[in-house]
């Protein structure tokens, strides 16, 4: 039983790790949004060494192939393995990962209660904490078994 429970664990911080790679990369579709609403020529005058210094002039860090496939496997690719999590527990999870890819002062529980409606939402802490807790397993199994089969291949 605890073999599982550290394989859980370990599938946690892969499932972490890579909703913060998702939230790294760069969101496209806001990009060409913006692009109607300002000229780019800015971006091409500007020298990086002596104009002002600027957030956007700084490249952003390329994520390996392994961290892409299991972002892909995760969140992108047509049959990713959060399409396991139904949807009504789908908001739950990603504030979850939310709060654990950037953690606060305040408790994780009490934070992921109040994002997710308080008294409105019909549940108490400890009653998300064991929702988040079972839809992790179902990741993680799902997770594994993915795994061992690409072993046997």
């Amino acid at each position: 039983m605890a073999r599982q429970d550290m394989a859980i664990e370990v599938f946690e911080e892969e499932l972490i790790e890579a909703w913060r790679n998702m939230a790294a990369l760069p969101d496209r579709e806001r990009s060409f949004l913006r692009s109607g609403q300002r000229s780019w020529w800015p971006s091409i005058v500007r020298d990086r060494l002596t104009d002002y210094a600027d957030a956007e002039a700084a490249p952003r860090r390329q994520l390996s192939r392994r961290e892409m496939r299991v972002l892909g496997a995760l969140f992108v690719d047509p049959d990713c393995l959060c399409l396991i999590v139904p949807v009504e527990r789908r908001a739950l999870v990603a504030q979850v990962l939310t709060r654990k890819a950037w953690p606060q002062g305040r408790a994780l529980w009490d934070r992921v209660w109040d994002d997710m409606g308080g008294r409105a939402c019909g549940a108490t802490s400890d009653t998300l904490r064991s929702r988040y807790e079972a839809q992790l397993r179902r990741l993680a199994l799902a997770w594994m078994a993915r795994r061992e089969a690409g072993a046997g291949a």
